[in-house]
């Protein structure tokens, strides 16, 4: 069971082609969809070195957030975000490669052959 109270991690999972979300050290879920409040995007270094030298993929990178049912329809501040070890130190904006370490909102989707991250930078208050 997954306590929305608290932050979960979620990384692509290159075997099931879905997210995985982790809370704590425990996997919580497998899914095709999920949105993230106070999103922060990670990049372990060590990590990311270990790919470099041996060509080989590991979890190293990932959002870190909690998990929300909806986030604002802002078009103007929706941004898609990629990371690729071999090319960026961190996550980066598709548009200007500008490095993006935080978030407002994530909108995290995936496919058997494709997926996609969505960063809202805005400060945007939110009616309940």
């Amino acid at each position: 069971m997954i306590d929305l109270s608290r932050r979960v991690y979620v990384y692509f999972n290159l075997h099931k082609k879905v997210w995985s979300v982790r809370q704590g050290n425990k996997i919580v879920d497998h899914t095709q969809y999920i949105m993230l409040k106070d999103a922060r995007f990670l990049v372990g270094k060590k990590g990311r070195e270990l790919v470099l030298a041996t060509k080989t993929k590991n979890v190293h990178a990932g959002v870190s957030g909690y998990i929300v049912e909806r986030v604002p329809n802002v078009p103007d501040a929706i941004h898609n975000v990629t990371y690729n070890p071999y090319k960026y130190e961190t996550f980066v904006d598709c548009l200007d490669y500008e490095p993006v370490t935080h978030a407002d909102y994530a909108v995290l989707e995936c496919g058997s052959s494709w997926r996609n991250v969505e960063a809202i930078y805005e400060n945007i208050k939110v009616v309940a």
